[in-house]
């Protein structure tokens, strides 16, 4: 037993999988503009249709564009999930469908890939159809999403930057992840001897 791992009971053992939700909050701001014209296209649909066509095809295409509206919003706004999972020493992650598969030991790092933008903010008009005309630069925000550093290739879990803080909590939740299942990043791996 003497410089052996003592084997864990499989109660102790880490979860094989970790879901990564990447929800962009901007996203979620941006639905509230969304909201009205959305509510509206059932109620005009049936409104129009009852008055000169019939109450029966109103009702008819009331439900039918509510049904339309209601999948549009579920599959649009349902945050990417991101499933990482580590079987023996291979690393498998599935993004929207595809799965990529490396060794847990070619991972180098686990990094933010940062950018800074800039957004365009309304202007302070009290007409709201007269803000668009008084538009202006906001300040810097950084946001980010986390890449998987391996030896040979750079894999970005998401195609969209996400806020900063957000994609900040998760790298450090992945990287607690990996950890678990003996994972160590490049720089704190023992250095082999020459």
């Amino acid at each position: 037993m003497y410089r052996e791992p003592a084997s864990r009971p499989e109660a102790e053992l880490p979860p094989r999988e970790l879901v990564y939700a990447a929800e962009d909050r901007a996203d979620r701001r941006r639905l509230g503009t969304l909201a009205i014209p959305l509510v509206a296209a059932p109620v005009l649909a049936l409104a129009l249709l009852s008055a000169f066509v019939s109450e029966l095809l109103g009702v008819a295409a009331f439900a039918a564009s509510t049904a339309a509206v209601v999948w549009w919003w579920r599959r649009a706004w349902r945050p990417q999930s991101i499933v990482i999972r580590v079987e023996r020493s291979d690393l498998q992650v599935r993004i929207a469908g595809s799965l990529r598969t490396m060794r847990l030991d070619d991972l180098v790092d686990v990094a933010l890939d940062i950018k800074t933008i800039q957004r365009v903010v309304d202007g302070n008009s009290p007409i709201p159809a007269l803000r668009f005309a008084d538009t202006r630069v906001g300040p810097e925000v950084d946001t980010a999403r986390i890449v998987l550093v391996g030896r040979d290739e750079q894999t970005p879990l998401t195609e969209a930057y996400l806020a900063h803080m957000d994609a900040t909590e998760w790298l450090g939740k992945i990287r607690v992840f990996l950890r678990k299942h003996g994972w160590l990043p490049d720089d704190e791996r023992d250095a082999p001897d020459a």
